[in-house]
C-alpha cells in the first residue's frame, strides 16, 4: 500500500511538473487540493523528493565531482563528458539540470501543499523541514556545477516557470541558506536512516559556508555537529564501507539505495567504480569500469593502508576475496568504496548508499576553517589526526604499530599555510571518489592551475558547466555561461 502511495503522488508530481500539461488544469481526481488530505499523503509527497532526488546520485554524480577533475578519467567508456571540452548539448549536463528541478519542484509541492494538512504540528514541521532541505541540496548542486540558475520556490502550475531569467549565484545561496535555517529550525534532534535530520543540516550548511568561502560559519556549523556527540568515526575504515553497516555512527546523509528491492530502487555506483579486472564469483559479470584513477593522482598519494585498501591496482586484492583477476586491464587503478560483492545478482540494482555528507568530512571543514581563523591549532591537527590514524590501521586494532606511523605519520609542527595545503591533500586522500574534489579544487582557486599542471587543458570558462542547450531552447530568457 505505501509504495502504491508513492507511485501515485510521483506521477502526480510528474504530470504537474511536464510541459505539456501546463496549458490545462490538472485532472480532477489528481491535484493537489483533493491530495493533502492526511498524514499519508504527506508522507508520500516527501518520500517523492527523496525518489527524484537518488536519479542524481544513482550513477551521474561521479562524473561531475571527480572525473572532470586531475583525479579520475572515464576508465573504459566513452562518455562525452571530457575534460575541458564540454558541450552544451551533453546529456550528462541536461540529466543533472532536469534531476534538480524536478526534485526542486516536488519539494515546492510539499512546502505548499502541507501546511493545510491537519495533522500533528510536529510530525508537520519535521515534513516541511526535509523538504526545505531537499530543497536547498538540489540548489547547492545547481549552483556548484552552474553558477546562478533560475530561482523557483512555488509548484510549476502554468508558464511563469518556465521563462523566469537565472538569478545570481548570491541569490541561490541566500535561498539555499534560508532553508537550511528553516529546516535547523524544526527538525528534531534524532537520527534517521536516510532522511535529513538536524545534523545533517548543520553538517551541509557547514559545506555551503564552506564553498562561500566563510570560515566563521564553516567553524561554528561543524563544531556544532563534532560537539553534539551523535556523529563520529567509525572505529575502523572497512566499516566506513561495509555495505553491512550502512548508515552507522560516521554516515551523517546518504542517498538509500535497496539492491534486492523489487522495485528498482537500487544503483550502479558499484558497477560503475569496480574495475573491468574483477569478476564476481556468483554472477560472473564484468563491471562498466566508468571511472578510474589517473596514475599521477595514485602515485601521489602515499602508500599506507587506506590508498591499499580503498584504491585497488593490482588483483587479486586480500581485502576483497570474492574479487579474482580474470577480465582485461582497465586504464588506471579503481575506486573499491562503493563496493557490493553482490551486484549482478540483486533484483534492483546495486546496494551500496552514495553518502553525500559524513564525519570525516565534517572533521575536515573544521581543521580548515580553524586553521584559517586561528592558524593551526591543537584543535585543528587532532581533527586531521584523528583521520590519519584511523587512515593507516591495518590491522585494524586502534594501535599505531611503528610501520603505520612511518607510511602516514601525525601532522605537527606546521605554519599556517602548510597546514592548509596538509589539509587539502588529506580531503583529496580520504574522501577521493565521493563527489567532492572538483568542489574543492572551485573554491581555493585552483582548479585551472592543477588540472593544467597534471596535463588536463581547462580554463576559467571551465569552472562552470555549459547550461543544457535545450533549456536554452525552451526558455529565451535563459543567457549561456560565458564561453560556451
Amino acid at each position: 500500500m505505501k509504495k502504491q502511495k508513492l507511485i501515485f503522488i510521483i506521477s502526480f508530481l510528474f504530470m504537474i511538473s511536464c510541459e505539456g500539461f501546463l496549458e490545462q488544469e490538472p485532472l480532477s481526481s489528481v491535484n493537489s487540493e483533493n491530495f493533502f488530505k492526511t498524514e499519508a499523503d504527506v508522507q508520500a509527497s516527501i518520500s517523492a523528493v527523496y525518489s527524484q532526488l537518488k536519479s542524481h546520485y544513482a550513477s551521474l554524480v561521479f562524473y561531475f565531482g571527480d572525473i572532470s577533475t586531475e583525479m579520475a578519467n572515464n576508465g573504459e567508456t566513452n562518455s562525452t563528458l571530457d575534460r575541458g571540452e564540454y558541450t552544451a548539448a551533453d546529456g550528462v549536463f541536461r540529466s543533472f539540470w532536469t534531476n534538480m528541478y524536478k526534485t526542486i519542484n516536488y519539494a515546492n509541492v510539499a512546502i505548499e501543499n502541507i501546511p493545510g494538512v491537519t495533522m500533528d504540528n510536529a510530525i508537520k514541521e519535521k515534513y516541511l523541514g526535509e523538504a526545505h532541505f531537499l530543497r536547498a541540496l538540489a540548489y547547492f548542486e545547481l549552483v556548484k556545477g552552474f553558477g546562478g540558475v533560475p530561482k523557483i520556490t512555488k509548484p510549476t502550475k502554468d508558464e511563469t516557470n518556465n521563462f523566469l531569467p537565472r538569478s545570481t549565484s548570491d541569490e541561490i545561496y541566500e535561498l539555499i541558506l534560508s532553508d537550511l535555517q528553516y529546516a535547523e529550525s524544526v527538525l528534531p534532534d534524532e537520527k534517521s536512516k536516510g532522511r535529513a535530520t538536524i545534523w545533517a543540516v548543520k553538517a551541509l550548511m557547514a559545506k555551503v559556508y564552506l564553498q562561500k568561502g566563510d570560515f566563521e560559519k564553516t567553524r561554528e556549523k561543524s563544531l556544532e555537529v563534532i560537539n553534539s556527540s551523535v556523529h563520529e568515526l567509525a572505529p575502523f575504515l572497512k566499516d566506513v564501507f561495509d555495505i553491512s553497516k550502512e548508515n552507522g555512527v560516521e554516515h551523517i546523509f546518504s542517498i538509500q539505495f535497496l539492491g534486492d528491492d523489487t522495485e528498482g530502487l537500487g544503483s550502479s555506483i558499484s558497477r560503475v567504480y569496480a574495475s573491468r579486472n574483477p569478476e564476481i564469483n556468483p554472477s560472473g559479470l564484468p563491471s562498466y569500469a566508468g571511472i578510474a584513477a589517473e596514475s599521477d593522482f595514485y602515485n601521489s598519494i602515499p602508500d599506507h593502508f587506506r590508498k591499499r585498501f580503498t584504491i585497488l591496482a593490482e588483483f587479486p586484492s586480500s581485502y576483497y576475496p570474492e574479487i579474482k583477476a580474470t577480465g582485461p586491464a582497465q586504464a588506471g587503478p579503481c575506486c573499491m568504496k562503493f563496493w557490493d560483492p553482490l551486484y549482478g545478482t540483486r533484483i534492483g540494482g546495486d546496494d551500496a548508499n552514495w553518502m553525500l555528507i559524513r564525519y570525516a568530512d565534517v572533521l575536515l571543514m573544521y581543521a580548515e576553517a580553524e586553521n584559517e581563523l586561528n592558524g593551526p591549532t591543537p584543535s585543528a591537527y587532532e581533527a586531521v589526526n584523528k583521520i590519519r590514524k584511523r587512515a593507516r590501521d591495518e590491522n585494524q586494532n586502534n594501535i599505531d604499530e611503528p610501520d603505520e606511523l612511518y607510511e602516514l605519520p601525525d601532522l605537527e609542527g606546521l605554519s599556517k599555510e602548510q597546514f592548509r595545503e596538509a589539509v587539502w591533500k588529506e580531503r583529496e586522500m580520504e574522501l577521493c571518489f565521493e563527489g567532492h574534489h572538483r568542489w574543492d579544487l572551485i573554491r581555493t582557486n585552483r582548479f585551472v592551475e592543477v588540472l593544467n599542471s597534471n596535463g588536463v587543458p581547462v580554463s576559467e570558462v571551465n569552472k562552470l558547466f555549459p547550461i543544457p542547450h535545450l533549456e536554452l531552447l525552451a526558455n529565451p530568457n535563459l543567457i549561456q555561461n560565458t564561453g560556451y
